[in-house]
């Protein structure tokens, strides 16, 4: 990656960066890639959005080889984006936080052989070349930077991190060679089973389903008349062509498409079209209004109580506290006191306060809210306010409307830009709601949160400066392929490599008709191996020569789709080639 890029890149979110290894790509890996990408340029030029045909050049992608991160990384620069390697699956919440930021997360593993159609695991195919080419249409990377502003912001609960792990175990498993039947049924019995475990929708899910239905799913244009531009459907050779059956229903977009639930390793039996992506970014709007980030209030703190898991509130007064919500105790009108387990940040302006760090409130932080008896809004005062009602040791006995009591002398304010109080520490404060003690001199000093009311809560920490840093991965992909994939693979990377060496030196089409079917006679002991013989039909095709050769190749080609037709994509490349 370039330093730009690697410098915009949270500390927080280094760790899910690798490095590719370009040259662990053998030549096996670049037939998949040339397979996949040769084809799915000709149908989508036609069926796609237009963006796509140039977007491919424009971020870096050929469909002769596997593209360079780096490369892809250095062509999005000249759009604000940036590119980077990761492992696989990242939580959610890190992919939103680097989309939001404009860098792709680049998955660099390339799919096997026998999921060359979809794949239900992250790969190279999908990543770059699904995701890359539209991002040079400048509504579209606007509207995927604000979709990632919002979903880095909104809460899960705690079902959704076990579907998440139960749903990339089985994407995991059923593309590993080593898993056998009962592995892979294992694996769909517990996601089925966690599923089930589900009663309610979080807005993580609800927000997943919305990017799985643009972003990943999309058409554009009307339900008669459409063009492709989710990355899911770019980057599948089966949906891609599929989808333009009458079984595959076409709804016109709108927010209500969060109702509907997909399957990761499934075809999509219905699909979401846009008018434009101006429409997009209405239904995104729609879709933020009802998440606590934006209602605020009672429902925000409930929903971030739920949740379980770190957030930010954030008060009228513009101070945000970050830590994990365990308490909200009710007073006469509302909310009166809420309580965060540790460790707790105080910020302003997503800056923590001086003095308001992990450290000072390593064990949790507990605050009143609401207006005062009298009506004051203690956010609209300022120091002098203060003083003028603390007694001759700074003491001040103040009385809010939800019922808290509270006595303390002041030790410090701390004031935004304009003077107003936002936070103050207090010492030998004692606080209550009737009977109950709220906070006790014993405990020690007591920073007051100022704020009347909730306008937002959020996921996640408001300062990144919260989270603990963490270092660069240091480990490269793609991994090593697994013992059988090598072994099988092995048996004729020779043939590969062989095949290619005489489209190089192609310059005379007879010597590569020689070559070429010296290669075939060697091929009759792998009676199998299909992804050689239709490239060597390819290249012969594209050469205009081997007749013969063409025909014997492409009679092996249809002799092998027979015993798996299901799983071999041939016809489709076969009628790529304009042989059947």
């Amino acid at each position: 990656m370039s330093p730009a890029t690697r410098s915009r890149i949270p500390a927080h979110l280094r760790e899910y960066v690798v490095d590719q290894d370009y040259d662990a790509y053998d030549e096996v890996d670049q037939a998949v890639w040339r397979f996949v990408l040769l084809q799915a340029y000709d149908r989508l030029c036609k069926t796609a959005h237009p963006a796509y045909v140039k977007g491919l050049a424009e971020t870096g992608i050929s469909v002769e080889r596997i593209p360079s991160v780096a490369e892809m990384d250095r062509c999005l620069a000249e759009y604000g984006w940036g590119a980077v390697t990761v492992d696989g699956f990242i939580p959610p919440r890190a992919f939103q936080e680097f989309q939001a930021i404009g860098i792709m997360t680049i998955a660099a593993a390339i799919r096997r052989r026998r999921h060359l159609a979809y794949t239900p695991a992250p790969d190279i195919i999908h990543e770059s070349a699904g995701h890359a080419p539209i991002v040079p249409d400048a509504k579209y990377r606007a509207f995927l930077r604000r979709f990632g502003e919002i979903g880095k912001r909104c809460f899960s609960l705690p079902e959704d991190r076990v579907v998440y792990e139960a749903i990339r175990h089985l994407s995991e498993v059923k593309e590993d060679r080593e898993s056998t039947p009962q592995i892979i049924e294992d694996a769909q019995q517990r996601l089925d089973e966690v599923n089930g475990q589900v009663t309610r929708d979080s807005e993580a899910a609800l927000l997943t389903r919305l990017h799985w239905w643009t972003v990943e799913y999309g058409l554009i244009g009307t339900p008669d008349d459409y063009k492709i531009y989710g990355a899911g459907l770019l980057s599948s050779l089966g949906e891609s062509t599929a989808l333009h059956g009458d079984h595959v229903n076409k709804i016109p977009l709108t927010v209500d498409c969060v109702q509907t639930s997909y399957d990761i390793t499934r075809p999509q039996p219905q699909l979401f079209v846009c008018s434009d992506f101006d429409q997009l970014d209405a239904v995104l709007e729609q879709f933020a209004a009802t998440l606590a980030q934006r209602v605020g209030g009672d429902k925000a703190l409930q929903i971030m109580l739920d949740s379980g898991e770190l957030g930010t509130i954030e008060f009228d007064s513009g101070v945000q506290v970050t830590g994990q919500l365990v308490e909200i105790i009710e007073g006469e009108q509302g909310p009166a006191w809420v309580r965060l387990e540790g460790p707790v940040t105080l910020s302003l302006n997503n800056q923590i306060l001086p003095g308001q760090d992990t450290e000072q409130h390593s064990d949790g932080f507990s605050t009143a809210l609401g207006l005062l008896d009298d009506g004051t809004n203690l956010g609209e005062c300022d120091e002098d306010w203060l003083l003028s009602r603390a007694n001759g040791q700074n003491r001040v006995q103040w009385h809010w409307a939800s019922g808290v009591s509270f006595s303390g002398r002041v030790e410090r304010v701390q004031t935004d830009e304009s003077g107003s109080l936002r936070v103050i520490t207090f010492t030998d404060a004692r606080v209550n709601l009737g009977d109950r003690v709220l906070y006790d001199p014993d405990w020690g000093s007591f920073d007051l949160a100022v704020g009347a009311g909730v306008v937002s809560c959020c996921a996640g920490a408001a300062d990144p400066d919260y989270y603990a840093p963490t270092d660069f991965a240091g480990h490269t992909i793609p991994h090593a392929k697994d013992p059988t994939t090598a072994r099988e693979e092995g048996q004729v990377l020779h043939l590969y490599q062989a095949a290619l060496q005489c489209v190089r030196e192609g310059k005379d089409p007879r010597k590569m008709v020689e070559g070429f079917a010296r290669i075939e006679d060697e091929l009759q002991s792998h009676p199998d191996e299909w992804l050689l013989r239709w490239n060597l039909l390819e290249s012969l095709r594209k050469a205009d020569v081997g007749e013969e050769l063409q025909a014997k190749l492409c009679a092996e080609l249809l002799e092998i789709e027979k015993t798996d037709y299901e799983s071999l994509p041939i016809s489709t490349g076969l009628q790529f080639l304009e042989m059947i």
